[in-house]
């Protein structure tokens, strides 16, 4: 299969540059999954795995992303997510462990003193961290 571009870019940095053959990414209404020549596309993302088939091989890169856009050309894939996290560098007991903290501070606040915080978002991240690192 042919092969293109594809890029995840967070605030911070970009965190993948690669050629691909297949990218799967967590839609807001479903999974969506682009090969070369797709159709241009813009779709908002949802929290979870994006999943990089690389070309030649049946090699899979897991990347770990909340929130944020996907932009597909015929060329290229450009996924910018608020934050992004290789599965290979995501250590599970450390994100359990600021879960369990970041669950804390919640129990101890409102809904509305909560909703001035990043805690919620913080939460569903090391949530999507926990789900992806441990799923097979």
């Amino acid at each position: 299969m042919a092969a293109y571009q594809c890029d995840i870019v967070t605030p911070e940095a970009q965190l993948y540059s690669s050629e691909a053959e297949m990218v799967v990414v967590p839609g807001v209404e479903g999974e969506m999954g682009f090969l070369k020549g797709h159709e241009p596309l813009v779709s908002a993302l949802a929290d979870g795995d994006v999943r990089i088939k690389n070309p030649g091989s049946d090699e899979v890169t897991h990347i770990v992303v909340q929130g944020g856009y996907v932009q597909v050309s015929g060329h290229k894939v450009i996924i910018l997510a608020d934050r992004a996290k290789a599965k290979a560098d995501i250590d599970v007991a450390d994100a359990k462990a600021k879960l369990a903290d970041v669950e804390a501070k919640l129990a101890g606040m409102s809904a509305e003193e909560a909703a001035k915080t990043t805690l919620p978002a913080d939460k569903a991240w090391y949530e999507v961290l926990v789900k992806v690192a441990q799923a097979a």
